[in-house]
């Protein structure tokens, strides 16, 4: 956790989210109570050495990297879903469609993260914060965050996690099943309640519709114009289910915060036209279909995912933290594959964080900007065309062995880490931003090179090396101008 949070999160007046009755103190337990005693969800308490302009930043910097660290742990949990050869003695025969629906579903909740979070880029920006892509690397603990957040194949358990995080504060299904699954959720934290997302998207509701926190100075209604993410530009992916909101006023601000919400958690009265269902619907509607794989032996009946690990990781030596080394990957050509995985996610957020900080349209004159050429990499890191990019690389980690030994290990096989780098901070300089890309450019075509002398070429490392020749043409003729 960085410091700041630490110091902020342990002050006395701050308190725990509890996953029944909304804020309460740390000390306090609402164990063993049915969730028909939910409690009306109060605004998180703001700590007295922070403005409310301050205290708001804090918020929204929290809740991005929230996003954030859903995101990356919803696709590994879709990354771990194996495409055949299920094993167990009661594999259904529709396992395959059933598998592929249940990846595609958390692919697609995983997308609506990203759009949550450029809009609340685009809400730092209307009050003037600093932007924030970063997240805190895994496994960690912050008591603002749904629960301890980390990498971890499919399961019941950590599906009953996500429905917790993005549940209402009153769901309408039957009480015992909401029950069993925030039982089994806190048996997965050790004890620890989870904390809803919902409850940090109303306090920001509650500071954002109050003129009296936020001032009428505090706003920069004139960013909507060139330096917010606009939905046409950013909805490549699906223009129905993506909430990139443009904020000019006050009302907008609440009425973004509010439909990210609803699209987490669900509302009884959804607006019309509204997509749903909501991510809580979604998860909750795998949880209740996902088989056992968890239980004593001869309780599983089948298992669809791949042998992967928790948190797994390219630590250079062995490492005394036993989970940890479990995950890391000593195999010399998946630890290549995992440090090239690596280095495609850091350029990910380097072309978001540039665009975002870029003015003006994606095209002029019907030929693509600079900034849209930041978009459109970001767009193919995330998807490929169609085997590349961060989706190739981390299905193709999942079918590749964990371990350099040639003893049986458990698990067998790798993961995408998703580790952060040392800093997602932009050169101040323009030129300089260009440098950055060329040096990620460089590490890559390097890293390529390594994978192909000791195993040979394939088609994710083509795509790679044609897309990145596009790519460096770009940044070398932005370097070569004065």
């Amino acid at each position: 956790m960085r410091p700041q949070h630490a110091r902020l999160l342990s002050m006395p007046d701050v308190v725990r989210i509890d996953r029944d009755l909304g804020p309460v103190m740390a000390e306090e337990t609402v164990r063993g109570r049915p969730p028909a005693e939910v409690a009306a969800v109060a605004p998180i308490p703001k700590p007295d050495e922070l403005t409310w302009w301050d205290w708001t930043v804090f918020l929204l910097h929290t809740a991005a990297e929230i996003e954030h660290a859903l995101m990356v742990q919803y696709l590994y949990a879709a990354y771990s879903l194996a495409d055949d050869g299920f094993q167990g003695p009661a594999v259904p025969p529709d396992a395959s469609a059933l598998v592929r629906t249940w990846r595609q579903t958390i692919v697609g909740i995983a997308r609506e993260e990203m759009a949550h979070l450029l809009t609340i880029q685009n809400l730092l920006r209307f009050i003037g914060g600093p932007l924030n892509l970063e997240r805190e690397d895994f496994p960690f603990r912050a008591f603002l965050y749904p629960f301890p957040l980390q990498l971890e194949p499919l399961t019941r358990t950590s599906l009953a996690k996500y429905v917790a995080a993005e549940m209402p504060a009153t769901p309408p299904q039957p009480p015992e099943l909401i029950r069993e699954i925030l039982d089994r959720a806190t048996a997965a934290t050790g004890g620890l309640a989870i904390n809803r997302v919902g409850v940090m998207y109303d306090t920001l509701i509650s500071i954002f519709d109050d003129e009296t926190k936020l001032v009428a100075s505090d706003l920069r209604p004139k960013t909507a114009e060139d330096f917010q993410a606009a939905p046409k530009d950013w909805r490549a992916f699906d223009p129905l289910t993506l909430l990139v909101c443009v904020v000019r006023t006050r009302e907008d601000a609440v009425a973004a915060l509010r439909a990210v919400g609803e699209q987490g958690e669900g509302s009884a009265n959804p607006p019309q036209g509204a997509p749903a269902p909501s991510h809580f619907d979604r998860f909750i509607g795998i949880w209740t279909a996902f088989p056992e794989t968890e239980g004593a032996a001869g309780s599983v009946t089948w298992t669809p995912t791949r042998p992967v690990p928790s948190n797994p990781n390219t630590l250079p030596q062995p490492i005394t933290d036993a989970a940890l080394e479990h995950g890391r990957i000593t195999h010399p050509t998946t630890r290549l594959w995992a440090q090239l995985f690596n280095t495609r996610y850091r350029m990910l957020l380097v072309d978001l964080a540039h665009a975002l900080h870029l003015s003006g349209p994606m095209t002029a004159a019907g030929t693509t900007t600079v900034k849209g050429h930041l978009r459109n990499w970001t767009f193919l890191e995330m998807t490929g065309q169609p085997r590349a990019g961060l989706r190739g690389i981390a299905k193709a980690l999942a079918t590749m062995p964990l371990k350099a030994t040639s003893a049986p290990a458990d698990p067998a096989n790798a993961g995408p880490p998703f580790e952060l780098p040392y800093t997602l901070a932009l050169p101040d300089n323009e030129r300089d931003r260009w440098r950055l890309h060329l040096a990620l450019l460089d590490t890559s075509r390097e890293l390529i090179g390594s994978i192909q002398t000791v195993s040979g070429t394939n088609a994710i490392l083509d795509e790679l090396v044609a897309t990145d020749l596009k790519a460096r043409a770009v940044v070398e003729a932005k370097l070569a101008q004065p």
